[in-house]
């Protein structure tokens, strides 16, 4: 079985069954394959547009079952079981996550995502405000969510939301697009880099299209990562690929183990601490027998090999 992911989970639910949610949560994360995101519909965390909407989750709800996720099912594989640190407690727990490592390979096993709509009934400048600062508490407690997904109500004509909808979409337009921007620069961005640290390995990307000079592909799954990497390759095959840099909600990575001895000067430029005139070093150099040769300072053995080379007599 290459993939096995869910959808979503009730942040309800787990508040209000946390020890039964706990126990689910586990043998989830046991069986699954890394990179999994149980998505929560939040939708806002303004107590006034949850009253008027008849949302049934709050702002706190949310965030603790942000944490019991991240506890049961933030670890990486290779994590020792019982190993991990419940977020804020700085003793070692029963807990097996969040690993937030900086020197990670691999996706955590489960992780939740956030959903949040707005144009709903009773939105006003506060709501934005009251977003932002749930997301900023997620991030400040050492927590970790795989995807911050944010939309707009669709009016659809002879619903309630009809007129009402539209019209707040229309006034805050400005001030949406505003937020959303500051969402995916202040949070969104630290948080991916949070969650797949550079060399985190993606096994298995799916080779998609072509744009500019660079072929995206995704790995399998619910709510995959969007994956750049440089020249354009043949499609519809899967490659390995180590993280190098990141988008707001996608990620840039190389082939991996990337070859030294063999890697295009765009691949090079790709490697964390590699600019140009390092890249063009590296080439000028060729061949190593190992990557320490090339290191200069830099921990390329988490992207990089040196491949064989046939070296003359």
């Amino acid at each position: 079985l290459g993939t096995l992911h869910l959808d979503n989970m009730n942040p309800v639910t787990i508040v209000e069954y946390p020890e039964q949610s706990r126990a689910a949560i586990r043998v989830i994360a046991e069986h699954n394959t890394p990179g999994d995101t149980a998505a929560f519909g939040l939708e806002s965390a303004d107590p006034v547009v949850q009253e008027e909407n008849n949302l049934l989750v709050t702002a706190e709800e949310c965030l603790e079952a942000v944490r019991v996720v991240n506890e049961e099912g933030g670890w990486r594989p290779g994590d020792e079981p019982g190993s991990g640190r419940a977020a804020g407690s700085g003793t070692t727990s029963r807990v097996r996550g969040p690993t937030v490592d900086p020197d990670a390979d691999r996706l955590p096993k489960l992780l939740p995502g956030i959903n949040l709509v707005h144009g709903l009934e009773g939105e006003r400048r506060a709501t934005f405000e009251q977003n932002k600062r749930f997301l900023r508490d997620v991030y400040e407690a050492g927590l970790m969510v795989r995807r911050i997904n944010i939309r707009q109500v669709m009016a659809f004509e002879g619903t309630e939301m009809a007129d009402t909808g539209a019209e707040i979409a229309r006034d805050h337009r400005e001030l949406f697009q505003r937020y959303k921007r500051e969402v995916r620069e202040e949070i969104d961005r630290p948080m991916l880099e949070r969650v797949a640290p550079p060399g985190t390995v993606l096994p298995d990307v799916y080779l998609e299209y072509h744009k500019d000079g660079r072929t995206f592909g995704r790995q399998l799954g619910t709510y995959a990562l969007l994956v750049g990497i440089p020249g354009e390759r043949d499609l519809g095959r899967t490659v390995d690929v180590a993280v190098t840099d990141y988008g707001y909600r996608s990620v840039s990575g190389v082939p991996y183990p990337l070859d030294v001895n063999a890697a295009s000067m765009d691949e090079l430029r790709m490697l964390p601490g590699v600019g140009k005139q390092r890249a063009g070093n590296i080439v000028v150099d060729r061949p190593y027998d190992t990557v320490e040769e090339v290191a200069d300072g830099l921990d390329l053995a988490r992207f990089c090999e040196a491949g064989r080379v046939q070296r003359a007599d």
